[in-house]
C-alpha cells in the first residue's frame, strides 16, 4: 500500500479543491490509475474507470464544477466500498481516503 499516496491525497482533500492545481491533481490521479490497474478487482476497475472520466472533466474547456464535485463524492463511495469490512491496515487506508473523497468540496 501506498501510504505517502494515501497521505498526500487525503491532505489535499482536506485542504480543499483550490490545493491542487489541474497539473497535480492529473498527476495525483494518473499515480493512482497506474497503482490501481494491477488490481484485478471489480471494484478497483470501477474507480479506475472513474479516475479517467475525473481528469477528463477536469481537462475540459469549461470546468464543470458540479460534475466533478459529484464524481468524486461517486470516487469516495467506490473506494469506500472497495475496502469492504476488512479491519486491516489497509483497508483503514482506503476507508479514510474513501471519507475524504466523500465529504470533498
Amino acid at each position: 500500500m501506498p501510504t505517502t499516496r494515501f497521505t498526500t491525497t487525503i491532505h489535499a482533500l482536506k485542504e480543499g479543491a483550490k490545493s491542487f492545481t489541474i497539473e497535480k491533481a492529473t498527476t495525483n490521479i494518473e499515480g493512482w490509475e497506474d497503482y490501481l490497474s494491477k488490481h484485478d478487482h471489480e471494484g478497483v476497475k470501477r474507480v479506475v474507470t472513474d479516475l479517467g472520466k475525473l481528469k477528463k472533466l477536469l481537462h475540459a474547456k469549461e470546468l464543470d464544477g458540479e460534475a466533478v464535485k459529484a464524481l468524486i463524492q461517486k470516487l469516495g463511495k467506490e473506494t469506500t466500498a472497495v475496502a469492504g469490512s476488512e479491519e486491516t491496515a489497509g483497508a483503514t487506508h482506503i476507508k479514510e481516503l474513501g471519507a475524504a473523497l466523500s465529504s470533498a468540496v
